[in-house]
């Protein structure tokens, strides 16, 4: 099972999936973590003004990059994410859940148990 965490800090999930630095991969295999990885966040603007600057449908429509990275995974837990990155991976049948607690380990914990 591949679970994704936004991270701004790799020992935290990010408070909005979408302006996250990067996305922890974490795999696990017989309750256990065997891997973790980090991605920088494809849809992370370089200009914090961006979307200030420009029409909503400019900056936010496409999340096209979003649902592909999510795609890897079998779970992405969130903190907050936008309506329509919601309702991006809900029409790419990408699961997602909000986390219960804000430390990655945590989460992780918390999802193992639930399997």
């Amino acid at each position: 099972m591949k679970i994704i965490i936004p991270t701004n800090d790799r020992e935290t999930i990010a408070v909005h999936t979408g302006r996250c630095k990067e996305f922890g991969f974490y795999e696990i295999e017989n309750g256990n973590m065997v891997l973790e990885s980090f991605v920088p966040n494809p849809h992370q603007h370089q200009d914090e003004d961006c979307c200030r600057t420009h029409s909503g449908e400019h900056c936010h429509d496409d999340h096209s990059e979003l649902v592909e990275l999510f795609s890897k995974g079998d779970l992405l837990m969130y903190y907050a994410m936008g309506k329509r990155l919601r309702t991006e991976l809900k029409n790419n049948e990408i699961p997602f859940e909000k986390a219960s607690f804000v430390n990655i380990q945590e989460i992780i914990d918390a999802v193992l148990k639930q399997k």
